[in-house]
């Protein structure tokens, strides 16, 4: 299709476009029109009643003749008794401060550190996290060693040794010679 036919196309359904939402217009223009027509009615209304007092008001709606009468509420249910209070649950009552102290530290990450600053917290933590790999609290060098562990793994079956793109290719080179002996 050449591009003056694409524009005559275009041009077409530009028109077409222009004729439906006119005709759009005009149907709906009137609607619009009767509720600003009543909008700006009660307006003055709301206005004269202000100034003047002279209007009297819609009834509100469960006035109103049409509206239903409204049913009598309900009786309210009786309240429950409230249950006794339980005694407290102070530890300082059946356990000495020692054992308190010796219980509260049991199995914490930081379990001989206390009192510690938060510089020598987070070095621990860091060599704690990268243990794993040897990285000595670098969680960069951790992520790289687990990164090149993964891929080793992931790329086992085709003998690439971490290489994901010669991994890639040969998947493709295996999975078709597969798909033509068939």
């Amino acid at each position: 299709m050449s591009i003056r036919d694409q524009e005559r196309r275009q041009q077409q359904v530009e028109r077409r476009i222009d004729e439906r939402m006119r005709r759009a217009d005009r149907e709906v223009r009137r609607r619009i029109e009767q509720r600003a027509s009543a909008a700006s009615h009660r307006a003055e209304q709301v206005k004269r009643r202000i100034e003047k007092g002279d209007v009297v008001p819609r009834p509100l709606p469960g006035l109103r003749e049409d509206s239903l009468e409204s049913m009598e509420s309900m009786d309210s249910m009786p309240s429950m008794e409230s249950m006794p209070s339980m005694e407290s649950a102070d530890y300082k009552n059946e356990v000495t401060d020692g054992e308190a102290e010796a219980g509260m530290m049991q199995d914490m990450p930081l379990e001989g550190v206390m009192p510690y600053d938060p510089a020598s917290a987070e070095e621990d933590l860091a060599k704690r996290v990268t243990e794993e790999t040897g990285s000595d609290g670098d969680p960069h060098a951790h992520n790289e060693r687990k990164a090149d562990e993964i891929s080793k793994q992931f790329t086992e079956d085709t003998g690439a040794d971490g290489d994901m793109i010669e991994h890639a290719e040969r998947k493709v080179n295996q999975m078709g010679r597969e798909m033509f002996e068939e």
